[in-house]
């Protein structure tokens, strides 16, 4: 089989991978109301609902129907847009997440700006000096912020931004489009908190890669042609590193539509975290099931551009799966 139909097979087995993998996904978030313990229904209406606003109530859910048909069914209909309806607001989900998605993303992309302006240097300097003042600093530094819950450093950020200093909004937000430097003041907290604890990650696993990097047999002989320090690093020794950073940031991308509920609850940012919350506070099972299966398309697109992006930094893992 020639290099390129043995590539080509490996993308067909990734793509069969990732479709069985948002089957499962899809099948495991439509069965979400027939898990629950007692009728969702009564839940949802309370105990006065009539039988005919139950059956209707659960007939709105695919609780009508079994788990496959229903699955096929919501399937067929997201294809075409329709992620069906919200049970709180009757509003379509689809113009819900379409709303709410540019908001966790913009929040996202602020948060990576932070933690890998952060990371980046200190982790450097770090590997470069292993052992000394900055590297010790650094990594109790790291540990103390691993430590520490993230809502725990949004409310001291707020303490000192909004409350002591008065110099930030501590909740709300403003879009882009209607006043872009109000949108920048209400991002800056939720974007430091989310992004420094990303930093102290990123931190961690950028070291010890670099220092492993830096003991190679290629790095020494650059040293020893007398290639400067700066060079180096950036040259030599962060592009074989940063595979591990590259699948972190990767993934952050499909884990922050729904990973950053805290943070957004916390600031009332109106993005997909803060959209997820309420929808599982007033059990609204089609926003939550929404929610979930774009989560994982984004998490296995995210996968697939990182898979793509690692054969870019590194020629040789191409060559290898040859």
């Amino acid at each position: 089989m020639t290099p390129r139909l043995l590539r080509l097979a490996g993308w067909a087995g990734q793509a069969g991978r990732a479709g069985a993998v948002l089957l499962l996904v899809t099948v495991a978030a439509l069965a979400l109301p027939h898990l629950m313990p007692g009728s969702p229904a009564l839940a949802a209406l309370g105990p006065t609902a009539t039988p005919e606003q139950v059956t209707a109530y659960e007939a709105t859910l695919g609780l009508d129907e079994n788990i496959l048909s229903a699955t096929w069914r919501w399937i067929g209909d997201a294809l075409q847009g329709d992620l069906g309806h919200s049970l709180s607001t009757g509003g379509a989900v689809t113009a819900e997440l379409a709303a709410r998605i540019p908001v966790t993303l913009e929040l996202f992309v602020a948060a990576q700006v932070v933690a890998l302006g952060v990371a980046l240097p200190v982790a450097l300097y770090s590997a470069w000096k292993p052992g000394g003042t900055v590297d010790r600093i650094a990594t109790a530094g790291a540990f103390v912020w691993l430590a520490v819950p993230g809502f725990v450093l949004g409310l001291l950020l707020i303490w000192i931004a909004a409350v002591q200093l008065r110099i930030l909004p501590a909740t709300g937000w403003t879009p882009f489009t209607e006043d872009p430097l109000d949108n920048l003041r209400h991002l800056v907290l939720p974007a430091l908190t989310l992004g420094l604890t990303e930093a102290a990650v990123f931190t961690r696993t950028l070291r010890g890669q670099l220092i492993d990097t830096l003991d190679q047999t290629y790095v020494a002989a650059a040293r020893s042609r007398g290639m400067g320090t700066v060079r180096l690093l950036l040259r030599r020794a962060l592009r074989p590193s940063s595979l591990p950073l590259v699948t972190l940031v990767g993934i952050g991308v499909g884990t922050s539509l729904g990973g950053s509920v805290l943070v957004e609850s916390l600031f009332a940012v109106p993005g997909v975290g803060s959209l997820a919350a309420g929808a599982i506070n007033g059990r609204d099972f089609p926003v939550v099931q929404a929610v979930v299966v774009v989560s994982a398309v984004a998490v296995v697109a995210a996968t697939f551009a990182v898979d793509l992006l690692y054969r870019t930094i590194d020629p040789r893992i191409a060559h290898d799966h040859r």
